[in-house]
């Protein structure tokens, strides 16, 4: 059965990747292949690649490229994406639950409604990005750049935002609860009965 799963989620990211037009494809053709072939790639050039509603749940893409990807929908739980680049990378309604985006580059990403509980983003670049309504429930934020970010309507419920930059961040609607704020201090101020 676990074989069965591993060749769908290849034939999904093979199917995903051949729909671009051939004047779009910017990634590495070796790194697609060793990516496709393990759902392991460190240091790949990924750029541009399209992965809308793929399977990506494990996968190690520690230090690659994906700039401009699209990644809305897919599923990267548990994904390693560590010092990743994720720059302008559509990544609406994705599933990140317990990803690791450690220093990953988001900057101007958008993860706008993405599952990004328990994610572990600290020492991010999320300067610009969409994180609007977005499910950040228990992630680790801390030490991130989140300059010029949306986080409108988003919540941080156990959320750590320790050291983080939160210059000009949209926080329009933002539900705290037990959020750990930049200075350390604990905001409460959204958890009503809780």
């Amino acid at each position: 059965m676990g074989g069965q799963v591993v060749v769908l989620r290849k034939a999904m990211a093979v199917m995903c990747l051949a729909a671009l037009p051939t004047l779009a494809v910017a990634w590495d053709r070796d790194d697609l292949t060793t990516f496709l072939g393990s759902m392991t790639c460190r240091a790949c050039d990924l750029q541009g690649a399209n992965f809308v509603q793929t399977d990506l749940r494990a996968t190690t893409l520690t230090d690659s490229n994906l700039t401009s990807a699209r990644l809305y929908f897919s599923v990267l739980i548990g994904a390693n994406l560590d010092g990743t680049t994720l720059v302008r990378a559509d990544m609406r309604g994705a599933n990140l639950f317990h990803a690791d985006l450690t220093g990953a580059n988001l900057m101007d990403a958008d993860l706008g409604g993405a599952n990004l509980v328990g994610a572990h983003m600290s020492a991010a670049d999320l300067t610009g990005a969409n994180l609007g309504g977005a499910d950040l429930f228990g992630a680790d934020l801390s030490d991130a750049d989140l300059t010029n970010a949306n986080l409108g309507s988003a919540s941080l419920e156990r959320a750590s935002l320790l050291g983080a930059n939160l210059q000009d961040t949209k926080v329009d609607n933002v539900i705290y609860c037990k959020t750990v704020m930049p200075d350390g201090t604990l905001d409460n101020s959204g958890c009503g009965d809780k």
